[in-house]
């Protein structure tokens, strides 16, 4: 059984399994915040910045997550 409806093969025709967790208003400010700055930087990047390293580059200038180191691997690509 598969979990896609072929008429919608953008999602799950169910919902996962498990406790769904709802966000705090501080947790959805945050999201947000990052999710709008994300966009910004994917939209404004002469490079083709791929989303999820706006994305990384976001919660940086967020301060939620700390830069990398310039000899640091790179991040292997998700699955």
């Amino acid at each position: 059984m598969t979990d896609t409806n072929p008429d919608d093969r953008w999602g799950p025709t169910r919902r996962p399994k498990g406790r769904i967790r709802n966000l705090t208003p501080a947790e959805l400010a945050l999201a947000d915040d990052l999710h709008t700055r994300a966009l910004a930087l994917w939209a404004a990047s002469e490079e083709g910045l791929s989303i999820r390293d706006a994305v990384d580059l976001a919660a940086v200038q967020l301060g939620l997550e700390a830069p990398a180191p310039d000899d640091a691997p790179p991040t292997p690509p998700r699955p």
